[in-house]
């Protein structure tokens, strides 16, 4: 228990719902879970009964939130990393085990995953990616820690960084490691904004997927390609399913208390057969060529136009995105504008940073999702 700061231990408290008393004991702190569980937190570390006292509150942890010590304890150590727990099938190799080709296959589906969702926050939803893989998300990938689950073999747990920001920091009583390279139009740390597309995407694959079991209409992954979700990445989720692709899985998303989430912990399902129906998704938005109405609100990150290329009039725009599924926050998106007027309206508000709207047809282009706009389809909002 020595890793364990008394600082961190009482962050994670604070931050799960327990309350601190008034009073103390010996001048250990008395901390009061919202069920009246109560524990003796020592006052400083180094303290002789130190280890025990921790070992108490891990216990008594465990009991409250009904989960492993072990996990519990790297959450507690880890307030800048949010955390995800992959739990593939152990069937027919025993509990804690997964065969060896299952094991190698998950570990570089959940990069890939990561990379997809890393590739979609940073450059926008593709059908497809292709290239390479940007510095800022390589060099998360590179930082990106890797621990066995409370099940061995059949669990384990990514710990993304999130990376604060030089200009936010992280709040006492944390030490903040070196910042990632987040680009500077993003107003979410790398890590964070990563997290986020990835739990949305996973969940929109997933829904996707259970649409189309038993069918033959896999039309519902064209318009999950506006959450994030690409061929790379129904591959990828598809391949935590086993050799076979018929295995059930879980992935469970749990948000570093160092930064705040609107979102709460949350375990996706992935039921048994699935991950066919998620590779035969990969396959189809490989093949796809257009998907339908949509418009766009927000601000603009970055705009584009290659002449002598031909790649005119481009800008890339994160906001909300409207479809046939509603409103999908916080997405980027590009838009491909439709005269040099537009684009310099474009050029005006990305200098003074107005809000934009623009609607149109989506299409893909060179495996990027665009938005095509037409005359009076583009405009920064009044």
């Amino acid at each position: 228990m020595s890793d364990l700061s008394i600082a961190e231990v009482a962050s994670y408290l604070a931050a799960t719902g327990w309350r601190r008393e008034a009073q103390a004991w010996r001048t250990a702190s008395i901390w009061i879970s919202p069920d009246d569980h109560e524990v003796l937190l020592p006052a400083r570390d180094g303290m002789g009964d130190g280890d025990l006292r921790l070992r108490e509150v891990l216990d008594a942890l465990a009991k409250v939130e009904n989960r492993p010590r072990r996990d519990i304890a790297e959450e507690i150590g880890a307030p800048l990393s949010d955390i995800q727990t992959y739990q593939m099938s152990s069937e027919d190799q025993g509990a804690g085990f997964t065969a060896l080709p299952n094991g190698v296959r998950a570990m570089n589906g959940v990069r890939q995953l990561i990379d997809c969702a890393g590739r979609a926050y940073l450059d926008g939803p593709h059908v497809a990616f292709r290239g390479n893989t940007p510095l800022s998300l390589r060099q998360l990938l590179g930082r990106t820690r890797l621990s066995p689950g409370s099940l061995g073999g059949s669990t384990f747990r990514v710990h993304v960084p999130i990376g604060m920001p030089p200009a936010i920091g992280a709040p006492a009583p944390f030490e903040t490691p070196p910042p990632l390279e987040t680009p500077p139009e993003l107003e979410t740390p790398l890590g964070r904004g990563i997290s986020v597309q990835l739990h949305d995407a996973i969940g929109s694959a997933n829904a996707a997927a259970a649409e189309a079991t038993g069918t033959d209409d896999l039309s519902g992954f064209d318009d999950a390609v506006m959450a994030g979700v690409s061929a790379n990445l129904c591959a990828a989720l598809s391949d935590l399913g086993g050799q076979d692709r018929e295995q059930p899985f879980s992935i469970t998303f749990t948000w570093a208390r160092g930064l705040a989430s609107a979102l709460p912990p949350a375990t996706i399902q992935v039921d048994a057969g699935r991950g066919a129906v998620l590779a035969a998704g990969a396959r189809h938005l490989r093949r796809l060529s257009s998907t339908g109405e949509a418009t766009v609100t927000g601000l603009i990150e970055s705009l584009h136009d290659d002449a002598p290329g031909g790649d005119r009039w481009r800008v890339k725009v994160r906001g909300s995105v409207a479809g046939a599924r509603g409103v999908e926050s916080r997405r980027a998106l590009w838009v491909r504008l439709d005269s040099r007027a537009a684009y310099d309206l474009a050029i005006q508000a990305h200098r003074e940073r107005q809000a934009v709207r623009a609607q149109g047809m989506l299409a893909v282009a060179g495996g990027r999702l665009e938005l095509l706009t037409g005359r009076s389809g583009f405009g920064p909002l009044a």
